[in-house]
């Protein structure tokens, strides 16, 4: 039991891990995108001098609250922030998901014999 409960529980994270690579690689294409068009929206305005200081303001706030050095000036720009902080949850959030519904289902099929659907 024990060796079946090995060989599928490596199966799930051979999954779970492509599963995790994908979301991982749409929020940082999501991160740099969004960071370059608060450059556009806020400008010298909000203190967006340059590219890459929009996508370092991008990650901070993807990654916690922010950093707190540039302040959003327009309406439009606090919209993205908002979406970037969403984003920024997903991260835990949604692997999260996926690990116990992966682990749910192993553990369904072998107690149990069949896959038990949510």
């Amino acid at each position: 039991m024990i060796k079946i409960f090995s060989r599928s529980f490596k199966k799930i994270l051979r999954e779970i891990c492509r599963k995790i690579i994908v979301l991982l690689f749409a929020v940082l294409s999501l991160t740099i995108i969004l960071g370059i068009l608060m450059y556009f929206i806020e400008g010298k305005t909000g203190n967006f001098a340059s590219i890459s200081l929009s996508l370092y303001w991008a990650i901070t706030t993807l990654l916690n609250a922010g950093y707190g050095d540039i302040v959003l000036q327009t309406d439009i720009g606090r919209l993205v922030a908002l979406f970037i902080r969403v984003l920024g949850s997903s991260i835990i959030i949604v692997p999260l998901i996926v690990v116990i519904a992966e682990i749910y289902k192993l553990l369904s099929k072998i107690l149990f014999g069949k896959n038990w659907k949510f």
